[in-house]
């Protein structure tokens, strides 16, 4: 499949980014998802989400639902004891898994990792948030690690960095990665990703009103979504979404993938929108939609 994304200059190294072509805005990038006739469950590698604290099993399940409507051929939620039986009831192509030992193996072979979605402040994602930051600051890593949500509450009180990871805070969220208000992160948004990029590493999305995604030396601003995004599970489908998105091109299109990501997320939403109206879209409806989006 054949992707282009479009933008217009805003400032220097600033760009909005569109998925649809007008006057306004030129070709920025082009890029292809990998595909050949002998691909199989495990040609992109395979995919480990771990989140789903007691209590947040919607968070895990909605991430590891959007990556494979997204394009992942094999994707894995390590979540709590108590969820494990139910995960396959919700979606019987996800795997399941709930035992430590073992897992600093799996984070060692699995190509393709995300953390945090429905992870807390507990001694369960703790556990989780020690073994990674071990496993990660003493290993050379050939990943794509997008990490979320509670692992990014967990990551405010206990900074390293990683500059081969994606970061997707909200606001407030944010806020506490910078040990600021929200207010001081609304007010100066690009700035902000600056920061936490420069503090933190990798790609830094902070999500909300003209997503902001951050690398090393551009900054990129989403000029797709609207307000009836903000509800629960939102951020989870999009981090689903970039897990599958960046495993799926070739390493120098990584970037591009990143932006398409979070632009065709927004834009499905918008689309859902316009078809059904703005109150009460949900996450679900979004994963339908990238779908369709992918596909198209």
């Amino acid at each position: 499949m054949f992707y282009k994304i479009f933008s217009k200059i805003l400032e220097d190294k600033t760009h909005c980014i569109s998925l649809k072509k007008n006057p306004k805005n030129d070709l920025l990038a082009e890029f292809t998802i990998k595909s050949t006739v002998n691909t199989y469950k495990g040609s992109f590698g395979k995919t480990l989400i771990l989140g789903g604290s007691d209590g947040y099993l919607g968070a895990v399940l909605i991430s590891g639902i959007s990556a494979l409507r997204s394009g992942s051929r094999y994707v894995e939620i390590f979540s709590t004891e108590r969820h494990l039986s139910l995960i396959s009831t919700y979606q019987p192509e996800l795997i399941s898994s709930s035992a430590f030992d073992g897992l600093e193996k799996k984070l060692g072979s699995y190509k393709n990792l995300l953390l945090g979605p429905g992870m807390a402040n507990d001694e369960w994602s703790t556990k989780i948030f020690s073994l990674f930051k071990d496993f990660i600051l003493n290993n050379e890593l050939d990943k794509n690690i997008v990490v979320d949500a509670g692992f990014l509450s967990l990551l405010s009180n206990d900074p390293f960095k990683n500059d081969n990871w994606i970061l997707t805070p909200h606001i407030g969220e944010a806020a506490n990665l910078l040990n600021t208000s929200k207010e001081n992160i609304i007010k100066n948004k690009i700035d902000s990703a600056k920061q936490i990029q420069k503090i933190y590493g990798g790609i830094i999305i902070i999500k909300g009103h003209e997503t902001i995604i951050q690398t090393e030396t551009q900054t990129f601003i989403c000029g797709h979504g609207n307000s009836s995004m903000g509800t629960a599970g939102m951020g989870d489908c999009l981090a689903g979404i970039i897990i599958s998105l960046i495993s799926l091109v070739n390493k120098k299109d990584y970037n591009n993938a990143v932006l398409y990501a979070v632009a065709a997320h927004s834009l499905a939403a918008d689309n859902v929108l316009s078809s059904q109206g703005g109150i009460g879209i949900l996450a679900s409806d979004v994963i339908v939609e990238i779908n369709k989006l992918l596909n198209d």
